[in-house]
């Protein structure tokens, strides 16, 4: 299996961007990614999340089985998923206004696979 390609990187307190967010919410954003995801994660999650929902749908489902965590996929996804819940009110609903969208994709290419357990997320139930 090949890598996935190169996101964007940011350097030491920089945050790639991530069309439509607010300044504010961009600064919450930094706030988070220095204490908990790194520099520049965050973005480089939304375009890596992005990428993954809209490859083939084969590739989609054998990313995250690889056991690799240069293949794997779903990475990107947690790590949004860690920054969402560390946001609030508005600044929330701005990145899920972003994130939303790709999920909803995600969704509508996979399926439930009950053999997973239930205290996963839900995205790494998905087959």
């Amino acid at each position: 299996m090949g890598r996935k390609p190169p996101a964007p990187r940011a350097h030491r307190g920089e945050t790639v961007a991530i069309d439509g967010l607010s300044a504010a919410t961009i600064r919450e954003i930094r706030s988070i990614e220095r204490s908990h995801v790194g520099a520049g994660a965050v973005g480089r999650a939304v375009a890596g999340w992005r990428r993954a929902v809209h490859q083939p749908r084969a590739r989609l489902l054998t990313s995250a089985a690889a056991g690799c965590p240069c293949c794997d996929d779903l990475d990107d996804r947690d790590v949004l998923d860690q920054t969402l819940l560390r946001l609030t009110g508005r600044t929330r609903r701005e990145l899920a206004a972003v994130v939303d969208p790709l999920d909803e994709v995600f969704l509508s290419r996979t399926h439930h696979d009950p053999a997973t357990p239930p205290e996963w997320p839900w995205w790494r139930r998905r087959i």
